[in-house]
């Protein structure tokens, strides 16, 4: 059998999620321009096992992967994944280094950094053994002070962060969220506040994470374009979700097609992580899933 490109995702999902891998293998799907990172669990219909699910996801086209729990899964996984990544030349995105622990970091406790500098080191495993650079950083909570004043005061625990992580190649992406963090308001709402943060910090291992779910979730979803580009300079990665409901593109109010497009014009060839669930179930859910990905890939 001569093998073909489906340009119809329709009819490649449905093979995909109901065929035997060994005829799927006769055929190939047109990569993705974008990096477009699923994640496990995500895609509907995919093996249970997680490397079936990393091929799962190379065969839709996918060439790029995000698991922000990574470093909670059994260690002699990592070497596995960062193997099937380089033999398919699949880019590895974020895992979660440290969720901040609820600290105030602009006067964090002695017992609070004890917690967030073993995070740090063991990010440090996880990127010796997968080669990770990018690693996604919630600085903390917010006290009563102005919040300027608070990120301000920030900046010497974000240094002495950076101070441990810097030399082993991994960028402290910052990860400004809507959601508070062990029930409290996160020091971090906003693309300005992190960006506020990371040049107050000015270092390489301190940059910015552009969800832009969340930015949407604050009300900011028709200035996404005009917000990023203010904050462009310290943007290290991207991740996506529509808003609201953080299921995939077209099912919420974002224009993440525009987004997308403006992304290429500022040559972004980074991974866009897919942070959000799958709206349906089964062959369909997939196929929704994966076409609304190819819709603003166009």
């Amino acid at each position: 059998m001569h093998r073909r490109k489906f340009t119809q995702i329709s009819l490649a999902s449905t093979f995909l999620a109901t065929t035997s891998r060994a005829f799927a293998e006769e055929y190939t799907i047109e990569p993705f321009k974008a990096k477009f990172a699923p994640t496990f669990g995500q895609l509907p219909t995919a093996p249970q096992d997680y490397l079936d699910q990393l091929k799962f996801a190379y065969d839709l086209g996918f060439r790029a992967w995000e698991d922000n729990w990574l470093i909670r899964r059994d260690k002699k996984l990592w070497p596995k994944i960062a193997e099937f990544c380089k033999d398919k030349n699949m880019s590895l995105g974020v895992s979660v280094i440290s969720i901040g622990h609820g600290l105030d970091f602009s006067n964090p406790s002695e017992d609070g950094m004890k917690h967030l500098i073993a995070d740090l080191n063991g990010g440090i495993d996880l990127a010796k053994a997968t080669g990770q650079t990018n690693m996604t950083f919630l600085p903390g909570s917010r006290n009563k002070m102005p919040v300027a004043d608070q990120i301000t005061k920030s900046v010497d625990t974000m240094t002495r962060c950076c101070d441990i992580v810097e030399e082993h190649g991994i960028i402290l992406a910052l990860e400004p969220v809507s959601h508070p963090i062990k029930k409290k308001d996160p020091l971090l709402r906003s693309f300005e506040d992190g960006h506020m943060l990371c040049e107050k910090v000015n270092r390489k291992s301190c940059k910015l994470l552009a969800d832009f779910y969340h930015e949407g979730q604050i009300g900011h979803g028709d200035r996404l374009i005009e917000i990023a580009e203010k904050v462009w300079d310290q943007v290290t990665y991207v991740q996506y979700a529509d808003s609201p409901g953080r299921k995939e593109p077209g099912t919420g109010k974002l224009d993440l097609a525009t987004v997308t497009n403006w992304l290429r014009k500022k040559n972004y060839e980074g991974i866009i992580g897919m942070e959000h669930k799958a709206k349906g179930k089964g062959p369909q859910g997939l196929n929704n899933l994966v076409s609304a990905y190819r819709k603003i890939d166009a």
